[in-house]
């Protein structure tokens, strides 16, 4: 059945609308469209700040243009949305029981979320069976209750229905589903003011879906501090390729889109230690920040794969009516995909105040019924004996002092889980893969080469990457090298681009004793020397071992928990 909506997407800069026909779970037909400057002031991050000025912006920017539906759907794009990817067993019910189920363990998979505070939503990633069986591969999100109210007030300024609310990462994958159609694995990046996201899929399936707390933005920033730059002139900078070739070096370029290229690098390598067999073959860019000069050449020589971007788009369908370009409409990705698949941020707020009506008049009604049996029972309890009531008291009493005892074991036992849940996160705040470095360090320096020299070396939880120089022109060397290293038992992975055979700076004198000694049959060194980079993954094996603090917090909770059980069986007696 066909469905028209509104689709609002409120950003940093740019708050953009669009009157979207919904012909099928792969098929819009975009109507009309519409983009307005976002107020200052009116938006931060997510929550919508000044609610007035931006439902007056919105208006202004949709008068006289034909828009007729009033129903919104909603998408948000905050740092304030956390999202995880979670696998759980395979359960019947649908989306409806697996809310469910992410609600009761919302502490466990979102730490910092409190109950009543943060709105759970997910959406499905893929199914698959491991050796434990059938299991749900699927991304939830967890948004604070007061981001997501702020867009039920923008629409109730602006007289709409709130169809529902869209995070962002969810929205641009509906839409990104529909354009890939074969197997190949294929990088996506989403390169927005302040966010990127990151999502690796094979086909139609979604790999892996990450976020990191850099866009164009931190790119601006750099260039503004390297460059001594006002912003205007550092966005004019960034958006040329020749004014980027004339002025900045490749160093200080590198330097202004470190931290972007970095965090998506990390992300890649995780991608690439976890799924080995799926090796990405190419690399999609969109979003604001994908306008950066250049970026396209840095992700290419970073990440190894080549740089496309979409020039159509499956499934959307754009009336005359909406003028929209087809680089125009890249722009409103966020507003079409939500219309396809929401993840489902909403609040059952639209009936609240008839709710509580209905709530009232039932209350109303159970206490004129209770009026009418406490008057009834009163009448009862007149004909009732002096000497049953007491009776009746002194049962009452035993029980409350038998149950004394059951209460004293429940505290005892929520006070040993406390302080289990303390010396845990303690422990666990210590423990890190980078505390076996020292060994990784004084093993490499048993199975490196003699002469050889190690340069640019850091770690970061695991992953150590450094530079080598081996004084030799022979690879097997290399060879020999790497055999040692995967001998190591806590290394688990390792990756090496390439090696670069690199010839020798040597002075004339020096090249002229070297052809002597080899006229005379010396031995001499080689001629060149091996050049590589190198990114090392290890594992601290006894990261997850339980210290003896926390087996003693362990063993206080059985002792507590055995003693609550004996308590409620003796009170059963």
């Amino acid at each position: 059945m066909e469905q028209k909506l509104l689709s609002i997407h409120v950003g940093a800069e740019v708050t953009r609308v669009c009157e979207i026909t919904k012909k099928s779970a792969t098929s819009i037909t975009v109507t009309n469209a519409s983009e307005v400057s976002t107020p200052a002031g009116a938006y931060d991050d997510g929550y919508i700040t000044d609610v007035a000025a931006l439902a007056e912006a919105i208006r202004g920017s949709v008068f006289g243009r034909g828009f007729a539906t009033s129903k919104v759907i909603f998408t948000i794009g905050s740092k304030k949305i956390a999202s995880k990817e979670i696998v759980i067993p395979f359960v019947k019910g649908g989306k409806k029981k697996i809310a469910q189920i992410l609600e009761a363990n919302s502490t466990e998979y979102f730490p910092m979320t409190a109950a009543g505070e943060f709105i759970f939503a997910h959406s499905i990633m893929e199914n698959f069976q491991d050796d434990e069986g059938k299991k749900i591969r699927l991304t939830a999100v967890a948004a604070p209750r007061d981001l997501v109210d702020g867009y039920y007030e923008l629409a109730t300024e602006l007289k709409l229905q709130v169809e529902d609310i869209d995070y962002l990462g969810n929205s641009v994958l509906q839409l990104l589903s529909l354009q890939m159609k074969d197997s190949s694995t294929i990088l996506v990046l989403q390169i927005e003011k302040d966010l990127t996201y990151v999502n690796v899929m094979s086909g139609k399936d979604i790999i892996l879906q990450r976020s990191v707390p850099y866009g164009k933005n931190a790119v601006i920033n750099s260039m503004m501090e390297i460059k001594k730059l006002t912003e205007k002139e550092a966005k004019t900078l960034l958006s040329n390729r020749d004014m980027i070739d004339q002025q900045v070096t490749e160093e200080e370029y590198a330097e202004a889109v470190r931290y972007l290229v970095s965090s998506i690098g990390r992300i890649v390598e995780y991608h690439r230690s976890r799924n080995p067999e799926r090796i990405i073959d190419g690399i999609k860019v969109f979003g604001e920040g994908s306008s950066i000069a250049g970026i396209d050449e840095v992700l290419r020589q970073e990440l190894g794969a080549e740089v496309t971007r979409f020039s159509s788009l499956e499934g959307v369908k754009v009336s005359g009516k909406a003028y929209l370009s087809g680089d125009t409409a890249l722009r409103y990705l966020a507003n079409f995909g939500a219309v396809l698949q929401p993840i489902g941020l909403k609040i059952q707020v639209g009936s609240s105040k008839e709710q509580a009506s209905k709530s009232a008049n039932i209350l109303l009604i159970v206490l004129i019924v209770l009026a009418v049996l406490v008057m009834g029972t009163w009448s009862a309890i007149k004909a009732v004996s002096y000497f049953g009531l007491k009776a009746a008291k002194q049962l009452i009493e035993a029980d409350i002092a038998r149950m004394e005892d059951i209460e004293q074991i429940a505290n005892n036992y929520e006070n040993a889980a406390n302080a289990y849940n303390i010396v845990k996160a303690f422990t666990d705040s210590t423990n890190s893969n980078n505390e076996i470095l020292l060994d990784f360090i004084n093993d490499l320096e048993k199975i490196s080469p003699v002469g050889s020299q190690i340069h640019q070396f850091s770690s970061s939880d695991g992953v150590v990457k450094y530079s080598a120089v081996f004084n030799t022109d022979d690879k097997d060397v290399v060879a020999d090298y790497i055999v040692e290293l995967q001998k190591l038992d806590y290394v688990t992975g390792y990756s090496l681009p390439a090696i670069k055979v690199v010839q020798n700076d040597l002075t004339d004198e020096e090249q002229a004793a070297r052809q002597r000694a080899i006229a005379a049959g010396e031995e001499v060194e080689a001629a060149e020397h091996l050049e590589f980079e190198i990114s090392v993954t290890i594992e601290n094996a006894t990261a997850s071992e339980n210290s003896p603090e926390v087996e003693e917090a362990l063993r206080m909770i059985n002792a507590s928990g055995a003693q609550a059980v004996e308590g409620e069986e003796g009170g059963a007696e």
